[in-house]
């Protein structure tokens, strides 16, 4: 297709999964165990159903109701956001990409982000969420391979059913990465021993492994939204806040907590949390390595190489389409470690002018944009031209 000269992939549009998926397809005793509750009877695709697992009665915060009402009112002014909420088939999907001027799109659940994002959620139960969500995915990018890939999704209360669902998807599917969303369910932290088996597997398989802030829930103990929960006018504070924590604290384990030392092949890629503030953590992790040096032997870190250096060899970040100030990383870090995405179509996508405000950032040269649009896309995931 190639925009203004430029072909694109967009690392993170998403899906949206009908509210009758797992009802159908989930297999029993888990389907007794679940229930999908539709919020708004189909008008928006985005926030407009959640999961309720046995035994999980708390309720939601009400930060979701935000999204909702942005999400109403979009929908409500683009019809071609109308449209494909409306019928989100893979031809609507593709007919957005043209559109905006996508040539592929990897592929992102909507309802599936926090379907088991549960404390104390049986690891069998997790993964059968996951599998149902994994099966439609791949089934519905098949006939479309040239422009649709997906990102698989893990069930995070058992690291080693994990790496087996990573397996299968990639392998057997044909996921071109694996992902997660953030929060540490039932308190582990992805520098915790726990996750080795699910490291060691994205190890051999070399794959991409988004983590996508959570949503705000107050069903997962480790989420922001327990701070905000019951305060008033605190809805847009949590909106700002809740991603860019969750994605600092778990790339602050990874690397200082030395997995990605341990896992040089792992590749972690931190999902719809902008890029600047990268300058800041990268700065203060090596300051902080170069001050506590001598000591952490002392500690069991074997950490050699400074934080900065294992963000460049191994991570990506993705950059908005409207993020002015994302020039500054490429001048701190180079843009070899950036990925864009449009956010398609969810209510705060630029959608269908994402691409053209991308294109018209001022401070970021022609080979970077390139770089970010294609280029370093294109070798995590395997994609030719």
């Amino acid at each position: 297709m190639a925009k203004a000269g430029f072909k694109i992939i967009d690392a993170e549009p998403h899906f949206l999964e009908p509210h009758d998926l797992w009802e159908r397809n989930l297999p029993e005793p888990w389907r007794s165990k679940t229930a999908i509750k539709s919020l708004d009877k189909g008008k928006t695709g985005e926030g407009g159903a959640e999961a309720r697992v046995e035994g999980q009665d708390v309720p939601r915060t009400s930060g979701p109701r935000l999204v909702r009402e942005r999400a109403l009112r979009r929908v409500a002014d683009q019809p071609l956001l109308a449209k494909v909420t409306a019928d989100p088939t893979p031809e609507n999907f593709i007919g957005g990409f043209d559109v905006e001027g996508i040539d592929v799109g990897v592929m992102m659940p909507t309802v599936g982000m926090g379907i088991v994002r549960f404390d104390g959620l049986d690891p069998q139960h997790s993964l059968a969420l996951c599998r149902v969500y994994n099966d439609f995915a791949a089934d519905f990018v098949k006939n479309n391979p040239d422009r649709m890939k997906f990102w698989g999704w893990l069930p995070p209360h058992e690291a080693t059913i994990a790496a087996e669902e990573a397996r299968r998807c990639v392998e057997e599917l044909g996921a071109v990465g694996v992902a997660m969303t953030g929060g540490a369910v039932d308190g582990n932290l992805l520098c915790d021993d726990f996750f080795d088996p699910l490291w060691a597997q994205l190890n051999d398989l070399g794959v991409a492994f988004g983590l996508h802030g959570p949503p705000p829930s107050l069903y997962l103990k480790d989420n922001i939204a327990h701070r905000y929960d019951g305060h008033p006018r605190t809805q847009l504070v949590g909106q700002v806040m809740g991603n860019p924590f969750h994605a600092q604290t778990e790339l602050a384990e990874l690397i200082l907590g030395g997995v990605l030392h341990r896992f040089p092949n792992l590749k972690p890629v931190m999902m719809e949390v902008n890029a600047s503030w990268l300058t800041w953590l990268l700065w203060r992790m090596d300051e902080k390595w170069e001050s506590s040096r001598p000591d952490l032997p002392t500690l069991g870190i074997d950490l050699p190489l400074p934080p900065s250096e294992y963000f460049k060899r191994q991570c990506y970040v993705e950059i908005e389409p409207e993020e002015e100030v994302g020039k500054y990383v490429i001048d701190y870090i180079g843009s070899d470690n950036l990925l864009f995405s449009t956010d398609y179509p969810h209510s705060d996508s630029l959608f269908p002018s994402a691409v053209d405000t991308f294109l018209a950032l001022p401070g970021i040269s022609d080979a970077d944009k390139r770089k970010i649009l294609w280029d370093n896309p294109a070798k995590l995931f395997g994609i030719t031209a």
